[in-house]
């Protein structure tokens, strides 16, 4: 599973196998164990859990799994995992063991994709996020044309920031469009990047 179908599900697996350590690892494994999952384990390469936190959050969020009875594994790899035909996953970890469970959630982040959507075509780096102004209009393009929103950006990799930056990027392509047609001055929306909140449920 992805976090698309961890949060779709329709039935809490008996035993979940979570790699990674992430706000979505530590939020689904929360859930599935609060839902009645018999086992959730989570398998995490780094010493703690929500690294990109400060300490203290993954501390108290570890010692809540304890608590709930979330096995959580540190400095633990997948090497292999393998589906039964009995629908049992079996995963093959760094340490020379393995664990089965029924489900499998890969939370290990998400990459923006810029690779093959042709950025090339209009002079920009493949790869790479798509620099943008505070209006969030691609830097660099002849005539002004592209915008960017959400993670492709690289400002604020986070859901509730890319909804905001749409909602900013409607309003300035209306007031631009409203310019250009009725020659009026309109309104100059932008998109603040500082103090993105975060929260993990």
């Amino acid at each position: 599973w992805t976090s698309r179908e961890a949060t779709s599900l329709t039935a809490v697996p008996r035993r979940l196998a979570v790699i990674g350590g992430g706000v979505v690892a530590c939020e689904m494994s929360h859930a599935a164990r609060g839902l009645g999952a018999d086992e959730v384990t989570m398998l995490v390469r780094g010493t703690g859990l929500l690294a990109r936190m400060e300490p203290l959050a993954g501390e108290m969020v570890s010692a809540a799994f304890r608590d709930e009875g979330v096995d959580v594994r540190r400095g633990t790899s997948v090497t292999r995992v393998s589906r039964g035909d009995d629908g049992t996953v079996t995963l093959t970890l760094s340490d020379g063991g393995t664990l089965e469970a029924d489900e499998i959630l890969v939370a290990t982040g998400r990459h923006l994709n810029t690779d093959d959507v042709g950025l090339e075509s209009v002079g920009l780096e493949p790869g790479r996020p798509v620099s943008v102004d505070d209006s969030l209009r691609a830097d660099g393009i002849d005539g002004a044309w592209l915008y960017a929103v959400g993670d492709v950006n690289g400002r604020n990799l986070l859901t509730h920031r890319g909804k905001y930056q749409a909602r900013v990027c409607g309003d300035v392509i209306a007031a631009r469009a409203r310019r250009e047609s009725e020659d009026a001055t309109g309104l100059r929306a932008t998109s603040d990047a500082r103090g993105a909140p975060q929260v993990v449920f």
